[in-house]
Parts: C-alpha cells; structure tokens; sequence
C-alpha cells in the first residue's frame, strides 16, 4: 500500500469517517462481550448481538433506544453522572453497575467498562453480567483498562465479604482512601498521554508498597482504595500509608519532564469506624479530605487531625 496516499487520504474527512465506521464495527464483531457505542445523549447509536442472549433485546431492538429508559430508577442518577464525569472532568475511562431493565420487565445486573472518544464524539462501552463468569475473559471486568488494578466493581463486589469476615474473625482491617495530588496540572501542562502515563506508574508504586498485605483499587480518575485486609493495629495502617505517602511523592519523569506529585490519604479502620461498606469508605472520604485541607501529601485517621509526616 502506498503510505503517502493513505496519509493524504486521510485528510478527507469521509475516508476519516470510514476508517473508524470500520474501526468500529470490527470491535463490535470481534469482541466476545457485549458492546455498545452510545452518543453524547445517551442513545444506543450500534450494538453487537451478545445483548440478546443476556437481556433477551434484539440488536435491532436495543438501536435507537435510549440508555437511561433501561436504568432501574434508583440507579439512574448515580450511571448517568459517572458517565457526564468523562466528559466534563480528566477521567478518560470509568467503571460502574446498575440494574439494567431487559425483556420481560426483568432487570439484571450488569457491569460496564466505559471509554469516552472524542474524535468518534461518543461512549465505547463494554459490558459484562457479574452473574457469569464461566471463563478468564470475565475477569477483565473487574480490572482497570489502563493500571491493571481491580477496579471498582471489584471493590464493590470484594470488600462486603472482607468486611464480614472481618467481624466474624473478631479482627480488624484498614481502608486507605487515596488521592493524587497535582495529577490535574499534569494533565492540564502535558497532556492526558502524560496523565494516563502517572496513574500507570502510581498504580505500579502502590502496588509495590501493599504486595501481599492487601488489595489496590483504581476507584476512578485518580483515586485509588488500599483494603489492608489483616491490619492489627493502627500502627499498622499508618506503617503502610507512610510508606505509601513516601514514595508517590517521590518525582516522576514523563517524557523527558520532571513531574512532582503526591498524595492525600484518609483511613478508616473496620469495624471500629464502621461496620457497613457505605459508612466506611465515606469516613475514609472524609479523612482524605481533611489531609486535602491541612495541605495534602499526608495521611489522617477517621477522627484525627493530620497525622506527622512520615
């Protein structure tokens, strides 16, 4: 083929137009999961036909229809605004759960993966039944497109089961409720490329500090969840977010630039905090920000002022 006719090509806004309508129905047609390409206003503009043998709508039917007319109402406000976050914010993928309403009146549960495009001006979505997980493929649903950590839905499907048997073991554990500091000036000076390139390697010093003591959760944009699952004692969980604190705001080079960063952490400790997964990571919210408050790059227990830098 010959590269500089492609490239002058492609400077044809209709060859551009047919490079991703293939782009795009080779995603549908390949992938094993259920697909969907919404628009700005929420309508299902194409479809791939595995939504049939989940929610029992044909493909046909399924284009054209709205997104939220399928979102059980108690549900609705919460889908809707993770997916406007994609647009208005520096998040460029997020993850969420809702009961979506199928044929019959029947609603089922279902997990989704989204990527805003801006050059298609419409949602990529990848859609998983939690209710299924007969093979390795139905894992990725619970693993960050981009970092590699568990996710949200992860989180929200683990730490239930965490907490319980945390109680019944008349033990304790920790949640960190960990937020990037600076990594909106990254994003704004560099580009979501060099954004994207923070949160992998965050994700990877996170990682590096939790090892086997627990789990890290990509919650969205640039917020994370440490579940310390075993934490003794509060000294414990300090000992881990210290060190956590230590090494995120050591300096990252991103192409050829030096970025400084850091982060503000709130802990919680299960059950003393709270003994509901809800209660929990609000009190961990709440300890963040009160860091955020004192001056960020630090780390407050529920309760407590900011604790001495480690």
């Amino acid at each position: 083929m010959d590269l500089n006719w492609l490239i002058n090509e492609c400077n044809d806004p209709y060859v551009l137009e047919r490079l991703f309508y293939v782009e795009r129905y080779a995603w549908l047609s390949l992938s094993p999961d259920m697909c969907a390409v919404i628009s700005l206003d929420g309508q299902f503009e194409d479809v791939n036909t595995h939504w049939e043998r989940t929610t029992g709508i044909s493909r046909e039917d399924l284009q054209g229809a709205y997104l939220m007319a399928h979102i059980h109402f108690d549900d609705r406000e919460r889908a809707l605004a993770d997916m406007q976050k994609l647009i208005t914010s520096d998040i460029g993928s997020t993850t969420f759960s809702f009961r979506f309403l199928g044929k019959n009146d029947k609603y089922v549960k279902l997990n989704w993966n989204v990527i805003f495009s801006p050059d298609h001006n419409a949602y990529f979505c990848t859609v998983h039944d939690p209710a299924k997980k007969s093979n390795g493929g139905d894992r990725l649903a619970y693993r960050d497109v981009l970092t590699g950590l568990c996710n949200r839905l992860a989180l929200e499907e683990e730490l239930p089961e965490i907490l319980t048997q945390t109680i019944e073991a008349d033990a304790k554990g920790a949640i960190l409720f960990v937020d990037l500091d600076g990594f909106k000036e990254v994003n704004d000076t560099l580009g979501h490329k060099a954004g994207d390139t923070l949160l992998v390697r965050a994700a990877r010093r996170m990682n590096y500090v939790v090892g086997q003591q627990g789990t890290t959760y990509r919650q969205g944009g640039d917020e994370f969840i440490v579940v310390l699952p075993k934490s003794p004692d509060r000294d414990f969980a300090a000992g881990i977010a210290g060190q956590l604190v230590e090494k995120l705001r050591s300096h990252y080079v991103i192409d050829g630039q030096r970025v400084n960063t850091g982060a503000s952490m709130g802990i919680a400790i299960f059950p003393t905090d709270a003994d509901t997964v809800e209660v929990l990571m609000e009190k961990a919210d709440q300890a963040m920000y009160s860091v955020k408050r004192g001056g960020k790059n630090n780390f407050a227990f529920y309760g407590e002022g900011t604790s001495e830098e480690s």
